[in-house]
């Protein structure tokens, strides 16, 4: 929120301007910046047939590449 009002500089990683664009929000390469990795991660005791159909196509789909 405090991004959106112009309150502070936030470092996003690239995949936010494709699938979270914001109107809003002015978004600047940081070209020497390497890529941040990211992991699927939930609550064992949470876990059901759905999220681990949902992490299998993650797993099969690999690394998204740009």
């Amino acid at each position: 929120m405090l991004t959106s009002l112009g309150e502070t500089v936030t470092l996003f990683p690239i995949q936010v301007t494709r699938y979270w664009p914001r109107p809003d929000i002015v978004y600047l390469p940081v070209r020497d910046m390497t890529a941040l990795p990211y992991a699927l991660v939930w609550r064992s005791e949470a876990e059901n047939d759905l999220i681990r159909a949902f992490a299998g196509v993650v797993r099969e789909l690999g690394p998204l590449t740009s």
